[in-house]
């Protein structure tokens, strides 16, 4: 932990852009300023263990509750051809799958097998 004394007024620069201001000093407890961009969250510690605790509450309730119909699943995509597409992140990362040299047709139940002559 970094230890820094500052007097009100006097600032601290995190990251080029957060800034901690010291506002006042009074009797057992400093009021400090905080200027930070709008994507950074700044909770009081308390209130941080607050939310972290009710997120793990969330996430064990939503394990002891099982899969639902709600949850995503791949979604197959019938485009104009007459081939399925697979569409989520990870079938877009697979190579694509060569069609087979030679696609011999099955021979239909009760029709004798030819074998050409090699």
């Amino acid at each position: 932990m970094l230890v820094l004394t500052r007097r009100p007024g006097e600032q601290i620069v995190i990251s080029g852009n957060i800034r901690i201001t010291v506002v006042s000093i009074g009797p057992g407890r400093v009021k400090i300023g905080i200027e930070a961009p709008e994507n950074v969250r700044i909770d009081r510690q308390e209130v941080f263990e607050k939310i972290q605790q009710e997120q793990a509450a969330d996430v064990l309730h939503a394990v002891a509750r099982g899969a639902t119909g709600d949850d995503v699943s791949p979604t197959i995509i019938a485009s104009g051809e007459t081939s399925a597409k697979l569409h989520n992140r990870i079938a877009e990362q697979l190579p694509p799958v060569e069609p087979a040299a030679s696609q011999a047709t099955p021979a239909r139940i009760g029709e004798p097998r030819v074998r050409k002559a090699r």
